[in-house]
Order: C-alpha cells, then structure tokens, then sequence
C-alpha cells in the first residue's frame, strides 16, 4: 500500500500503529512536514462519548452494535503536539477544547440535517488555522438516514465526502486548503486517508488499534468502495446501520 516515499522517518501512503506523538515530535525536531501538506483529523475530544450503542438500545430501527470505548476519550484533549507544528490544520471537534486553540474566524460545521429533538449533536465543528470564515456543509448522516453508503465501522466515523468537501471546495474554489499529502494523526477506520487516496494525493493514517488499522489499510486497497474488502476478516460485514456519533 505504501508508495516507496518517505514523510519524515514514516512511509508515505501508510497507516501507522503508533502513537502520533512520534511523528509530532519527529516533525517538530526535524521541520520535515510535508510542503503543502494539511493534517485533517478528528481527536478524541475528552467527552467520554458512550460507544455501546446496542446495549444502550439504539437498535430500535435498525442494526447497531457496541464498540471499544474510544481512546484517550476520557481526558481533557490537548492538541498542543499539533498546533506546535505551525502547519495548515483541520481539528475537527474543536469546540470542545477551544479553550486550548488560539483565536481563529476559519471554522467548519457540518450540519448533519439531524432533527432538533434528537439527543445527539446536530452539526460538529472544526477549527482551522487557513480557512477564511465560517463554511457549512449540509450532509445528511442521521443513522440509516445518510447521503452516502459509507459502512459504519468506528464509533466516532466521519463520511469520507467531508474530507473530499475540504480537498476539493475549499482547495478548487478559493484556494485555501493546501494541495499535498494529508496527515490524519486519530485515524480510525480510515475515512479521511481514503478520500485524500480518491482524490490522487499522498497520505499518512496514525491509529493507536491494530483492529482499526487493519481495517483502514483494507478501505484503502479499494478506495472507491463504500466499505472496502471487509470481508476477509469475516465480521466486518455486517453493515451498521444506526449508530455514529
């Protein structure tokens, strides 16, 4: 999958099983980040968010199932290691620690089109240090209600298209979003690394599960799939309908 290059000490077009503090460190040290590269990526946000979706009993309507607790959920998240790089960043969940983010006027909001009734947040935001003003994507992702096929497979998946919007709008119509690789440091199932690979750019994934690795690397040997080559493993097929935060 890799693509023979190199970003830093880290091979290009890979997911690492790592901790992404070794390549926030590394980057710091060494100032090797990519020219024109962008990190996209969607920490834990210190919410404890519930992942036990089946137990809970949001099956009502359709399939669902319990996930793994996310990692480093239940702690104050501090993107110090991030901002430190000084590079064109995308933080999804900002809101959340926006104590710890410096003053910025370029924030996203994906509206999910979600009733206002619903217990769960209606849109999310990202904060960015390159995006002039606020910028809305309406994008339906409302359980088994969404605007694309994408199999859920992590509890906290973003669509791929909201990576794409970010790449292509925001690049393509006012030249904001860098035309490099993209860096995801949470990476999770993968979805943001497969839309940088559909849109032809260089990319590196930083994923603390083996699991969800595995599961990023296989996405990413059929990117214009919804769901990859889930079936190898043999339980990654069953699509999950309802849940997604």
């Amino acid at each position: 999958m890799a693509c023979g290059g190199k970003i830093g000490s880290f091979p290009c077009c890979s997911v690492i099983n790592d901790d992404c503090h070794v390549f926030t460190n590394e980057m710091l040290f060494s100032g090797e980040f990519p020219a024109d590269g962008v990190i996209i990526t969607d920490p834990p946000y210190g919410i404890s968010h519930p992942c036990d979706f089946h137990t809970r009993g949001r099956d009502a309507l359709a399939a669902c199932k319990d996930y793994a607790d996310v990692a480093g959920d239940t702690e104050p998240f501090d993107p110090t290691h991030i901002l430190s790089l000084s590079v064109p960043t995308v933080l999804w969940g900002a809101n959340h620690f926006s104590d710890k983010v410096p003053g910025s006027s370029g924030w996203l909001v994906w509206d999910k089109e979600r009733p206002a009734t619903l217990d769960q947040a209606t849109c999310e935001l990202a904060w960015t240090n390159f995006i002039k003003g606020v910028r809305i994507l309406n994008h339906r992702w409302n359980g088994m209600l969404r605007d694309d096929d994408d199999t859920l497979l992590h509890p906290t998946q973003k669509p791929v298209h909201l990576t794409t919007w970010i790449l292509n709008s925001c690049a393509t119509n006012h030249n904001w979003t860098p035309t490099g690789a993209v860096v995801d440091l949470y990476s999770g199932s993968g979805a943001a690394l497969v839309a940088a690979k559909r849109a032809g750019r260089h990319y590196l994934g930083f994923e603390l599960s083996k699991e969800y690795c595995e599961i990023a690397e296989r996405w990413l040997l059929n990117p214009t799939s919804c769901q990859g080559d889930f079936n190898k493993k043999g339980n990654e097929s069953q699509p999950n309908l309802f849940e997604g935060d």
